[in-house]
């Protein structure tokens, strides 16, 4: 039987993984709710079988095979949530490379999704001289199966870009010009671990947001991406204008009119202006497609729109 968003007489929700796109797993008891073990080996009789689907950077090469990494995966930022090849906590992922027509088909023929579909599918043994990184088409991109056999934080996307082929935008695992021109492909990082943390912080700050006059054409937006206040001559010194913005200055409060005009003039967050963030910026390719509890029980979702690209 496959179970699909709706369940009836449903008592207990255990849990949400963390991965997951809208996938609810739920149980109807505690006990068996608990006994359900989201993140263990594959080889548990109580392990739940997860496949996700992806959109890689270039042609993902092994067609008709099916790519194992087995590699531990450390995590270096906790402020972050950055993790990188490394440490001893073992974690594999099988890859595999997919269609879209594919995935239709095996919908409508078998009303769930296979990772494996026949003897063909033959695991491979990784070549690190082939399929380079820096060498690829990065204007093409590849659909890929991925069913991890443990649950390491981030281990689909360091896998992924431990083979060279990266979510195709993934803000921290697809950025070569701060993991360096390998991207860390095979577990190969140009730059150290301090270097990657502290551009990190300083690419997802606030100011990276901010607006500037190449940004926008708006003249009342100076360099910092801040409004200029047109009342406010630009000739006067820094310490003029902070002379200025320190004056006690008594307003009504019930004049609406003098409560937003003060405000948009001392305010320092009402100066600043930010960017509106691209749909790459809020979407990552990357969804979970299936989660099968049992050889009844299996959750499946419905393909994003970013798998028909």
């Amino acid at each position: 039987m496959n179970y699909e968003y709706q369940l009836s007489n449903l008592r207990t929700v255990h849990r949400l993984d963390r991965m997951t796109s809208g996938i609810l797993i739920m149980a109807k008891t505690a006990a068996k709710a608990r006994a359900i073990d989201f993140n263990v080996d594959r080889s548990s009789v109580n392990s739940v079988d997860k496949l996700y689907l992806c959109r890689v950077r270039g042609e993902f090469p092994y067609r008709n095979q099916i790519v194992r990494v087995d590699k531990p995966i450390e995590t270096f930022s906790f402020q972050l949530g950055l993790t990188k090849i490394g440490g001893n906590k073992q974690c594999q992922t099988l890859f595999r490379h997919i269609t879209f027509e594919a995935l239709k088909q095996q919908k409508e023929t078998y009303e769930k999704y296979l990772f494996d579909l026949n003897n063909d599918n033959q695991e491979i043994i990784l070549d690190e001289s082939l399929y380079k990184y820096s060498d690829q088409d990065h204007t093409k991109t590849s659909l890929v199966l991925c069913r991890p056999l443990s649950g390491r934080m981030h281990q689909i996307r360091v896998h992924l870009q431990y083979l060279g082929f990266p979510i195709v935008n993934d803000p921290l695992y697809n950025a070569p010009d701060i993991w360096g021109p390998s991207n860390g492909q095979y577990g190969q990082y140009e730059h150290s671990n301090e270097y990657v943390i502290d551009t990190f912080i300083k690419r997802h700050s606030c100011e990276y947001w901010l607006l500037s006059d190449i940004d926008n054409e708006d003249e009342t937006i100076n360099l910092n991406g801040k409004r200029v206040i047109e009342n406010v001559e630009e000739e006067l010194t820094d310490d003029t204008k902070r002379m200025k913005t320190d004056e006690l200055t008594t307003i009504d409060v019930n004049d609406n009119e003098a409560v937003k005009n003060y405000i948009k003039e001392h305010c320092f967050e009402c100066l600043n202006r930010f960017r509106e963030p691209s749909p790459d910026d809020l979407v990552m390719f990357l969804h979970a497609l299936q989660y099968k509890i049992s050889d009844v029980t299996t959750f499946t979702s419905s393909l994003p729109e970013w798998a028909q690209i």
